[in-house]
């Protein structure tokens, strides 16, 4: 264990508070009863509140008063609204809030004695909310706080929890984007494991042949080079990748698996002679008939990646040759298939340089308890997508939720490529693997099916805390949060 250091805490997730701003009436129902008396006493009160211009000698007006003015920018931009509360024309509380995608964010809430008595702090909170309900900000956010006084006002006013945690604890858990820990490789197994998890994969292929792979990448290595010494795929020639996106986001595990054969293309060319097609993290690419169409006409193999969509229906039908990925999709530490041809192992041995039989054998003994659980595991990666949405908001992930998918992972929007780079990178220290979508400014977050709800607010904790944008305020440190 390390050793003595100052006590530090912020290591553990607590709850902030949304404030709702889509309805009134229910924002008001909803918040705690203390609050709703609080803004009648103020509003009985000879106080005033009034949106003011943001300008510098407005601030001035309050800064002296405010707990932390160091998280007032030295420009006001017109992201920020700012409401002073006055008493005989003397200024005893502010607040200061700041556009910040489609939430608002509380930055500033000052106050005196005198006001807190009135309860005008709260009556400040509600003209926010009826300024903006019914705009295009969701919710107001409150904020959240370790200090316990500060947390329990904050809480009043909560009408939608959130989770944060500010600081990497000692004790990490591990959290990765595939659902295979510990725990389950002392899974109980079947006394003909193996027989069952055969079965299972020969009614996945559709009694077409398929081939076991340590991995999904060694399969797409092989297809290609199999398909290059059967002269489909000349020297000159290259292979087209396409995914659901198609934006300039590919996978190494894809580019890298046919590079060893051929060049990869992002466009159709004259020179093209076999097309791979990615469902993006189990989302369906929306031109799979187009791409068959093109395959046939040409006369080119269409290979659909599947490695993150197994389970999601109307994938894994059209292609000449089919990926699947069984570490994507259930909790085993090895396996892939290719759909549509088997290799021997010792073609495998000789030619491609993957065989593993005895991993095979493991692997598909190891799959048995599993394979079969695809209706729930699918419920389970939908309930934790749609918790993330509600948390982050619909807009802002790539792929928006349909009624078919089984999701493989929550691809979050950030406002650029820099805060993509810092947000994974802070994230990462939690123990949470979170992956680049690299030239799309997003992280890629778990939603895996052994994800628990403790598991997933720690998550989501985290990667609110480091969100620099909500402060509003450029270089602020991650995590000030009040």
């Amino acid at each position: 264990m390390p050793p003595y250091r100052p006590y530090v805490s912020k290591d553990f997730a607590i709850e902030g508070s949304f404030l709702r701003l889509d309805d009134k009436a229910k924002a008001w129902n909803e918040i705690d009863g203390r609050m709703r008396t609080a803004i009648r006493k103020a509003q009985q009160s000879k106080a005033t509140v009034k949106k003011v211009a943001n300008t510098k000698a407005n601030v001035e007006k309050f800064v002296h008063f405010c707990l932390n003015p160091d998280d007032i920018p030295a420009q006001l931009t017109d992201r920020y609204h700012l409401y002073l509360g006055e008493l005989d024309n003397k200024v005893i509380a502010a607040i200061l809030v700041v556009e910040v995608g489609n939430k608002l964010f509380m930055l500033c809430h000052a106050s005196v004695p005198e006001a807190k008595k009135i309860n005008l702090p709260s009556l400040l909170i509600w003209t926010v909310v009826e300024e903006f309900t019914g705009s295009r900000f969701r919710v107001l956010d409150i904020g959240t706080s370790y200090r316990a006084s500060l947390q329990t006002f904050f809480s009043g006013w909560r009408t939608q929890p959130y989770p944060m945690i500010m600081q990497p604890p000692e004790l990490k858990p591990s959290l990765m984007l595939t659902p295979f820990d510990t725990a389950a490789m002392g899974e109980p197994l079947p006394d003909d494991a193996e027989a069952i998890s055969r079965k299972a994969i020969d009614a996945l292929a559709g009694g077409k042949p398929w081939t076991f792979f340590p991995r999904a990448m060694y399969g797409l290595f092989t297809i290609v080079k199999a398909l290059k010494n059967d002269g489909v795929i000349k020297d000159k020639n290259n292979v087209w990748v396409t995914t659901t996106t198609d934006t300039q986001y590919v996978s190494s595990c894809v580019s890298s698996a046919i590079e060893q054969t051929c060049k990869v293309s992002r466009t159709l060319t004259q020179d093209t002679s076999a097309i791979v097609l990615v469902h993006e993290f189990g989302f369906p690419h929306p031109k799979l008939k187009e791409l068959r169409k093109i395959a046939d006409e040409r006369k080119i193999p269409l290979i659909e990646d599947c490695a993150y969509s197994l389970g999601t229906a109307g994938t894994g039908v059209t292609g000449d040759y089919v990926l699947y990925s069984f570490t994507k999709a259930f909790p085993v530490q090895f396996g892939g298939i290719i759909v549509g041809r088997n290799f021997t192992h010792e073609e495998l041995w000789k030619g491609y340089g993957c065989s593993d039989k005895g991993k095979e054998e493991y692997t598909l003994r190891m799959l048995a308890p599993w394979i079969k659980t695809m209706t729930e595991s699918k419920a389970g990666r939908r309930e934790t997508y749609q918790w993330y949405e509600s948390i982050f908001g619909p807009d802002r992930t790539y792929f928006p939720l349909t009624d078919t998918v089984n999701p493989g992972a929550f691809v979050l929007k950030m406002t650029d490529e820099k805060t993509m780079e810092e947000t994974s990178a802070f994230v990462r220290r939690f123990g949470t693997e979170c992956g680049n979508y690299w030239k799309n400014g997003a992280i890629i977050l778990p939603v895996h099916q052994r994800l628990e709800p403790a598991h997933r607010e720690y998550i989501a904790g985290s990667v609110l805390a480091t969100e620099r944008e909500w402060c509003g305020v450029p270089n602020a440190p991650h995590g000030t949060h009040h």
